[in-house]
């Protein structure tokens, strides 16, 4: 069935595009090992490396000034924009071949071109601009920010060995460096893979239960060695940032972050059985609702939920210099192992240069990226499992590019 919906995204997609090749992924999730793959082959045959779309630049150690946190961007305005655009059109047919649900943000250089919501929230009411998601894999874009903050204060250094930090560290453990659970290259098995995972998913669960459930695991392979997407890095980062703080995940989410840049529909998902109406249901596709996922077996790998308008706040607070140093973002954007940096991914989408992160958890896919060459930022959320978000942010993008 996911293959088939696949193949129905393709068609409905190539109906309006042009003859350049657009990047479509497999289906599987975009969270997996598949995704940061060397080399790239262009369209000619050639092959073609991502390089890093910032070149860093030394500056002085300086704390954010108050002026640095104000709200990031005006109040968006209210009600839909560019629905009967061509970038409306395009999202109209996919909802049409029951392929898409959800909200959908597309800007070029800043200016919005298309904000909307396309079917349900629920069964009774309509996805808005304004729905919240759950983010999946793209919390780790602000959990990594969290770390690379503490990390220009001078209270760690990314390259400190997490045993420091982690309490009962296993023997194993005593090579990893916080720059390798941002960049997935610990060689820490992801307890997500793990065999009991999906049948756990609902059940609550506290942070030193889910490391209990890889503490024991041998490394995969020797920390900075290789590439392998791993939640369990994340958990682990969760950690580190209470020991050094003393303040809750959840509490430095709004202190560090939603609070100073007036992100008032982002934070840490703590609902239960539906007591957010804002909030969307997810389903596996269209009339199938998906198995339920109680969020704490996601924590700082994955726990967040927003909407459309402030990821695109975030998004540009982020390029804007208001979260971190240009220098700090340079690493952050730098690729450490493969194509990935350091909270984000950095292999091209479509043949184009794109910053992003994306995120796939019971009912959910989720992406937001900037597409660096033309500074177009696409953010796609969707409460459909199946959807296609990678090669609908790539065609929204090659669209904006014209």
């Amino acid at each position: 069935m996911r293959f088939l919906l696949i193949i129905l995204t393709l068609a409905v997609v190539c109906s309006s595009c042009s003859a350049q090749p657009l990047f479509i992924n497999n289906g599987s999730n975009s969270d997996a090992n598949n995704i940061p793959q060397l080399p790239t082959i262009t369209p000619d045959g050639t092959t073609a490396f991502f390089q890093p779309v910032i070149t860093p630049t030394a500056i002085a150690l300086q704390p954010l000034t108050d002026a640095a946190l104000a709200p990031v961007l005006d109040p968006i305005e209210v009600g839909s924009i560019g629905d009967d655009s061509v970038f409306g059109q395009h999202m109209h047919n996919l909802v049409d071949a029951g392929l898409f649900s959800g909200s959908v943000l597309v800007a070029r250089r800043g200016q919005i071109l298309l904000r909307h919501g396309y079917g349900m929230t629920n069964t009774t009411t309509q996805n808005t601009a304004t729905t919240r998601f759950r983010l999946a894999s793209l919390s780790k874009q602000f959990t990594a920010t969290l770390v690379l903050r503490l990390h220009e204060q001078g209270r760690l250094n990314i390259d400190d060995g997490i045993c420091n930090y982690i309490e009962a560290c296993p023997p194993a453990w005593g090579q990893v460096t916080i720059r390798h659970l941002l960049s997935h290259s610990s060689g820490i098995p992801d307890y997500t893979e793990f065999r009991n995972f999906d049948a756990t998913q609902a059940i609550p669960t506290t942070r030193d239960e889910l490391i209990a459930r890889f503490r024991g695991n041998p490394l995969q392979f020797t920390p900075g060695n290789a590439f392998r997407y791993s939640n369990s890095g994340y958990i682990l980062l969760g950690a580190i940032l209470e020991y050094v703080t003393g303040t809750p995940y959840a509490d430095l989410i709004r202190n560090e972050i939603t609070a100073p840049l007036g992100l008032n529909d982002t934070g840490y998902d703590h609902s239960r059985n539906g007591n957010d109406p804002n909030l969307a249901q997810g389903w596996l596709r269209q009339g199938v609702v998906a198995d339920a996922i109680d969020t704490s077996t996601l924590d700082a790998a994955g726990a967040l939920y927003s909407t459309v308008d402030d990821l695109f706040r975030w998004d540009r607070a982020l390029a804007e210099g208001r979260m971190l140093r240009a220098d700090t973002l340079a690493m952050m954007r730098t690729p450490q192992v493969k194509r990935y940096g350091l909270g984000v991914m950095l292999y091209p989408l479509g043949n184009m240069a794109v910053v992003h992160h994306d995120g796939m958890a019971s009912g959910i896919r989720t992406f937001l990226g900037n597409f660096t060459d033309n500074d177009i930022t696409v953010i796609v959320l969707s409460n459909y499992e199946t959807v296609d978000v990678d090669g609908i942010a790539t065609y929204l993008a090659q669209l904006a590019s014209q």
